[in-house]
């Protein structure tokens, strides 16, 4: 079984898809010899039952329904059982009395963030049509959903069609795109093809004014121009950690604003610059061809009535009301978005792809994984953890009939060992990507898989070795 190829346990999982299966250049063969390996879209689309496809309105608002009922419950009981409180205890701060209100306000982000993660599902649905078959009806439900979660909706279904067209295309792709060497603040040593060293301290201060002085933004064209420099500074297990932490707390953010994590190519397949930020929210965006001008505009509207509402309550309670209340989950929400999607393909020895050695169903099978996840996140969630190959090849499957879609599908691939699963558990996985999945080395030369940071030598080390072979 595919699950256990290469492992001696669970926690030591490694995909089948090694370079001498994908890449054609390693494998010795043409890149139609590679791809005929996988199975068409019809071979697939016959191994699954044909009622998996149907759009039921009834169960896609049960889901809505029961999702808005778990939010409203968790907020019933935060105030009116428990009787929390928006105003700090005029105990000092630090006290016990301080702690334990700070504390109280962190769980009930957490579960409020788990409860309502569905609703974004929901959205993400209906930005596939897999929430009806009514396409106004999809735009009207996932313009409401995500105004409410403060997502400008046909704006990131733009971009996230994109990620769907292009998965773990190196150049072309979007979201969690990786950083090659040099764009990790590193270079290679001279006469070697796969052998790295850090930049100093000097050169990365030199690469960074560079683009500061291209423009006021200029200083966030790279933001991980430092990342070796830092995890030198860190150690390994601190660098995991604030990998950690920033894409959870901040990810989602920076890939909105199109500081990180996007393609390379704007809508009309021409380099995007260093300088250049392929947002969200401009519909001038490099991202987005002239015809979505009124989606990306609608989209920014639902965001600035979200943000009007905000000021309103803070007017009306306080800003520090609106903040324990609505941010605290919104933080929630988004680590879990983003920590689920960056988990579908990431692994280091999980496959990326070039321009050349790239082909739809063959990237899709190869580079998507299956994870297990906990129940009460699969609950929040609606499996979409546990079922996004099946998503990834037939969008249009609603969730609540993606399972029996993916055991369908598991069934007729694993055999033929061209299936990612991935028993690891889910925290666990987690953290050995942020210790082990930091760069490529590079985004044009063939199939390319994750490096880490701790097998390069630290500065220091680099010197003592230099005086030792003197």
């Amino acid at each position: 079984m595919v699950a256990s190829t290469s492992a001696k346990d669970k926690d030591e999982w490694t995909s089948p898809f090694t370079p001498e299966r994908i890449d054609s250049r390693v494998a010795g063969k043409t890149l139609e010899e590679i791809n005929d390996q996988f199975p068409t879209v019809s071979e697939i689309r016959n191994v699954i039952p044909a009622h998996c496809f149907d759009r039921s309105l009834f169960w896609s608002f049960f889901y809505l329904v029961l999702d808005l009922l778990q939010g409203i419950f968790v907020w019933y009981i935060t105030r009116h059982v428990i009787g929390l409180s928006s105003d700090a205890p005029s105990s000092p701060i630090w006290t016990w009395q301080w702690c334990l209100w700070r504390t109280a306000w962190n769980v009930y982000a957490v579960v409020m963030g788990f409860a309502v993660s569905g609703l974004w599902v929901l959205a993400h649905e209906c930005s596939h049509g897999a929430f009806s078959k009514y396409p106004v009806l999809n735009g009207a439900v996932g313009l409401a959903l995500h105004t409410f979660l403060c997502v400008p909706h046909f704006s990131w279904q733009f971009s996230h069609a994109k990620h769907h067209r292009r998965t773990n295309d190196l150049v072309d792709g979007e979201s969690h795109v990786p950083a090659t060497h040099d764009e990790m603040g590193l270079t290679k040593k001279v006469g070697t093809k796969e052998q790295y060293k850090r930049l100093s301290p000097e050169s990365v201060k030199a690469k960074i004014s560079v683009f500061s002085n291209q423009g006021p933004m200029g200083f966030l064209s790279n933001p991980m121009y430092d990342h070796a420099l830092k995890h030198q500074t860190l150690g390994d297990t601190g660098f995991a950690v604030f990998m950690m932490l920033s894409r959870l707390l901040l990810g989602w953010q920076l890939f909105l604003f199109g500081i990180s994590s996007n393609g390379k190519l704007g809508a009309d397949q021409e380099p995007i610059a260093n300088t250049e930020f392929p947002d969200h929210f401009r519909p001038s965006s490099r991202l987005f061809p002239s015809g979505m001008r009124w989606k990306v505009i609608l989209s920014d509207v639902g965001v600035l009535v979200n943000v009007c509402l905000q000021v309103y309550f803070s007017w009306c309670y306080s800003w520090q009301a609106v903040w324990m209340w609505y941010w605290g989950p919104y933080v929630v929400v988004h680590a879990v978005v983003v920590t689920v999607t960056w988990l579908h393909h990431t692994h280091e020895s999980v496959p990326n792809f070039d321009r050349e050695q790239w082909s739809w169903m063959k990237t899709n099978i190869a580079t998507t994984i299956d994870r297990p996840g906990y129940w009460w996140l699969n609950h929040c969630t609606h499996d979409i953890n546990t079922t996004h190959l099946v998503h990834h090849i037939f969008p249009e499957i609603p969730h609540y009939r993606a399972m029996e879609a993916t055991k369908a599908v598991r069934a007729y691939l694993e055999p033929k060992e061209l299936y990612n699963y991935d028993p690891t558990d889910f925290c666990l996985a987690l953290w050995k990507v942020c210790k082990t999945c930091h760069f490529v080395d590079s985004d044009k030369n063939g199939v390319q898989y994750f490096k880490k940071l701790s097998d390069v030598p630290c500065l220091a080390a680099e010197v003592d070795a230099g005086k030792k072979d003197s």
